[in-house]
């Protein structure tokens, strides 16, 4: 009787089994049912699956899924599977277990968690059904009573975490669990920490500049940091020996705002005011950065250069006169291309430059020139004509734009050369006969010479008969005396005749006496005439 009973029991399980597994099952609204404790958290039941289970999402209000069809038919003794799942946004969770399992034999609940988006955490939790026993779970989880707890960290968009759940049936029924998936999501931000820091950089292109010239200042100013400098402003302070158009010393630049890692560049225009070394320092200041310094210094040089000459004051003319130049470095600085040029006036002749290269009446000489360094040149030349004639020379540095020029004049004066001659046009002379005496007096100089007179004397073997010539002369026994002839001009012939009679036999002197303003001592000729 117990045998029939049994028999009749496991028949009519079997029964109830097959109904269940019916494509066309009417819902069980008992057993079948939503649940939500929160938006993230959803419980379903799979004692019973249906077609009309669904998941609702709370935080955006879709509608219900469309009811699923029903699973095929399958013969008796199939296992089958039972299956369900949970479709959040964040996270979706596919769960499945074995539709019929024997008494005693451990059977899997499986479960797929999918990520829809970065997820910090995920809890999955499951209740052990009631008939059965835990006996392992995969990855481990924890349980307490009959709830199993599976808590992922850290998973990806689009990963899938698989779990496993091992039971027991303990005994004959319809083994019904729940399980809930909970996705923690974060809402993360990032905020940088940093520290904006400025530096400076000032440099001037030359190292050494003239006085007076434009000294430029290239500063520039970088955020080194990596948070913006704020109210950033540039103070350049010019040292005593620079100069600003403007007449400020102190010059301030605003730059406001510099991004990390932007740079912003000044340029300051200044003139060199005074010699020496000079330092100017720049500095870079903000209300957050707190302030950077640097300098650039400039070496400021006088380049000077000097030319003189020196010469004859005073010569004759077709003399020799010479000069002396001086050409010197004043400056800080050498001077590699100084062209030393003395040019001769017309009125007289270049004879010597050593060293230079002659042109004419030029000479051109090319040296370099030490800081404080002198050079001297020499330079002869021959007068050619009277009058007071200068001597110019120049001196030039084209590199720095430096040049001198100086002169030495010369006065050059003509001198007088009177030469007296005397000639007798008869030669030797008997008694009684006449010969005439020429005197000629000429000025060789370069100069002219005045009251050039004239003074005749014939011997006692003589007698004068007549006298003339360029001035009166006057007849006084055997003497003549003509009137000074008031300016004998260089290079001019003036000329006198004395006719003479032979009175006695003898060697008869004619003796002629030439003066001058120049002349402060007579100059005599003597004509010697034989008388027979």
């Amino acid at each position: 009787m117990k045998k029939l009973i049994g028999a009749s029991a496991i028949a009519g399980m079997i029964a109830i089994s097959a109904a269940q597994l019916s494509a066309e099952r009417t819902p069980d609204a008992g057993k079948n049912f939503t649940v939500s404790d929160s938006p993230e958290t959803t419980v379903f039941n799979l004692q019973n699956p249906s077609t009309n289970r669904h998941v609702h999402d709370y935080r955006d209000n879709k509608p219900a899924p469309a009811p699923e069809p029903a699973p095929a038919p399958v013969e008796d003794c199939a296992p089958g599977v039972v299956s369900d799942s949970i479709d959040q946004n964040a996270v979706n969770l596919d769960k499945s277990a074995p539709a019929t399992v024997a008494l005693n034999e451990p059977y899997t609940y499986s479960y797929t968690v999918t990520a829809k988006q970065d997820l910090k955490k995920v809890i999955v939790k499951e209740q052990i059904p009631a008939g059965t026993v835990y006996v392992s779970s995969n990855p481990e989880a924890e349980v307490k009573g009959s709830n199993v707890t599976w808590t992922l960290y850290n998973l990806a968009a689009g990963v899938q975490a698989p779990l496993e759940l091992v039971v027991k049936p303990t005994s004959v029924a319809d083994l019904s669990s729940c399980a809930t998936v909970k996705a923690i999501q974060d809402a993360c931000t990032t905020t940088s920490v940093g520290v904006p820091e400025l530096a400076i950089v000032k440099t001037t292109p030359n190292e050494q500049v003239l006085i007076n010239t434009g000294v430029p200042w290239n500063i520039t100013v970088t955020n080194t940091g990596n948070f913006c400098a704020y109210d950033v402003v540039v103070t350049d302070t010019l040292p005593a020996g620079v100069s600003h158009e403007s007449g400020e010393s102190k010059l301030v630049t605003e730059l406001g705002t510099l991004a990390p890692g932007e740079s912003r560049d000044i340029t300051v225009n200044s003139t060199a005011a005074a010699a020496g070394e000079h330092c100017n320092v720049a500095v870079a200041s903000s209300s957050n950065a707190g302030s950077a310094q640097d300098d650039a210094c400039v070496k400021v040089v006088e380049a000077g250069l000097e030319v003189t000459k020196e010469g004859t004051p005073m010569q004759f003319v077709g003399k020799r006169a010479s000069y002396q130049i001086v050409a010197k470095n004043t400056g800080d600085v050498a001077l590699s291309d100084v062209v030393v040029t003395d040019t001769v006036p017309a009125q007289n002749k270049l004879l010597s430059a050593p060293g230079a290269q002659i042109d004419g009446n030029t000479a051109t000489w090319t040296v370099s020139l030490g800081a404080g360094e002198s050079k001297n040149f020499d330079v002869t030349v021959l007068g050619l004509e009277e009058g007071t004639y200068c001597n110019q020379v120049s001196a030039a540095s084209a590199s720095y734009g430096l040049s001198g020029n100086d002169d030495a004049c010369t006065e050059w004066r003509g001198y007088p050369a009177l030469l007296i001659e005397v000639i007798d046009t008869e030669d030797p002379l008997l008694v009684g006969e006449e010969t005439t005496y020429v005197i000629q007096i000429t000025n060789q100089g370069t100069a002219p010479d005045t009251n050039v007179g004239l003074k005749v004397q014939l011997p006692s073997e003589l007698s004068i008969v007549s006298a003339a010539g360029d001035t009166q002369g006057t007849i006084t026994g055997n003497n003549v005396n003509f009137a000074p002839y008031a300016s004998l001009a260089a290079k001019e012939i003036i000329q006198f005749r004395v006719v003479a009679k032979a009175v006695s036999v003898g060697d008869a002197r004619f003796r002629a006496q030439m003066n001058s303003d120049l002349l402060k001592t007579p100059v005599p000729e003597e004509e010697a005439t034989q008388v027979y």
